[in-house]
């Protein structure tokens, strides 16, 4: 049963969602909305917000208006189907001037309770500058959005027809590194590529590209995986925090499982 999260809840979760007044240094132009008034106007929609979480600001006086992340869902009759998740909409927001509204469509795997972000050929997410238009044009952008979901169930199936051999496979995980910690991967990660590709779960250790893919999104994103620091000193992996990652790197690993998808062997690997 799906828990939808109420106006406390979601304050408890990320603050920033009712900030009534952006950043002090915004300029004059800025045209302020408070998210909850998206949420609101969402929700009318039928659209509820079943995940929120806000990136930790450095500054206590900033975590008013840090960036923040709000995952929506549709009540279980009207849900979109996709393999074994179901569509989300995504909603990003800040209001210190380090992100515009941003409105992606997302999938979440029933199996394991994952959320993630799918970019959707060029339509991508749908960006929105602060202004007085903003709710009217995040409303159109959620319409524009679910109507690509066929092209994400597509996607999927690409995914779960494309098997991996180990070398493959192995391939693919040093790729996902290199998007979690940069070209110098092997020196800066505290995990190795097989303890990334490992299943958390005995339905998860099929050898199709969905459930690599699934694997290691999971695995990189939730944290919790043993490892080594440079020191030698034996380290657990942190569950990603910040939305800005957390957003970047499922698009990344997204588009990596469609290049491996048309060619496992084009991918250039650091």
């Amino acid at each position: 049963m799906t828990t939808y999260l109420n106006h406390d809840q979601l304050f408890r979760e990320a603050p920033a969602i009712f900030a009534r007044t952006p950043d002090s240094a915004v300029s004059q132009r800025y045209g302020f909305v408070p998210t909850i008034q998206v949420i609101d106007a969402l929700e009318a929609e039928g659209w509820y917000p079943v995940r929120a979480q806000q990136t930790r600001a450095r500054q206590p006086e900033r975590q008013s208006v840090a960036r923040h992340l709000i995952r929506f869902r549709q009540d279980p009759q009207r849900q979109i189907q996709v393999g074994d998740s179901v569509a989300e909409l995504v909603l990003t927001n800040s209001h210190d001037r380090s992100a515009a509204y941003q409105l992606d469509l997302g999938l979440f795997r029933l199996v394991c309770s994952n959320g993630m972000v799918t970019p959707v050929g060029d339509l991508g997410g749908i960006r929105v500058r602060h202004g007085r238009q903003v709710v009217d044009q995040i409303l159109e952008g959620s319409v524009a959005l679910v109507d690509q979901a066929p092209q994400v169930a597509n996607a999927v199936e690409r995914f779960r027809a494309t098997q991996l051999d180990r070398d493959e496979a192995l391939l693919f995980a040093q790729g996902a590194l290199y998007q979690r910690y940069g070209q110098d991967w092997e020196q800066l990660s505290p995990v190795s590529v097989d303890s990334i590709l490992a299943a958390r779960r005995p339905e998860d250790q099929q050898r199709d590209l969905w459930h690599v893919f699934n694997r290691i999104q999971e695995n990189l994103l939730k944290g919790g995986i043993p490892g080594r620091a440079a020191s030698g000193r034996r380290v657990r992996t942190r569950a990603i925090r910040s939305v800005q990652e957390d957003v970047r790197l499922n698009r990344a690993l997204w588009q990596l499982a469609e290049q491996f998808a048309a060619n496992p062997h084009s991918l250039i690997a650091a």
